[in-house]
């Protein structure tokens, strides 16, 4: 297990659930590691609508696959949520998601 992935997950069970679970950043990663869809599905959730650093945390966490997978259901689901399009962007590139953002051109 690498430092930066503890770390991450460390830093994401302080900023995203507050207290809430009585998860352990080894528990996250184990857990995580096992593929198991819904928890995929339920870290993605809580780690893009309340970390502090979002695409960070993704990125770290999971494969680029299962971003790309969990990015498109959650953008889906998000009814147009601002804040869920800007992390889109950042991941993907794709900054036509956020055309408030861009300059004039």
């Amino acid at each position: 297990m690498s430092d930066q992935r503890l770390a991450s997950a460390e830093t994401v069970l302080r900023e995203c659930f507050w207290g809430d679970d009585n998860l352990s950043a080894q528990d996250l990663l184990q857990r995580l590691d096992a593929g198991d869809p819904g928890f995929e599905r339920f870290l993605f959730s809580k780690i893009i609508e309340n970390s502090h650093h979002p695409s960070r945390h993704l990125r770290t966490l999971f494969a680029p696959r299962a971003i790309s997978e969990l990015l498109q259901r959650h953008l889906t689901q998000s009814g147009d949520k601002p804040r869920v399009r800007l992390v889109a962007a950042n991941l993907t590139g794709n900054y036509d998601l956020v055309p408030e953002l861009q300059w004039n051109r």
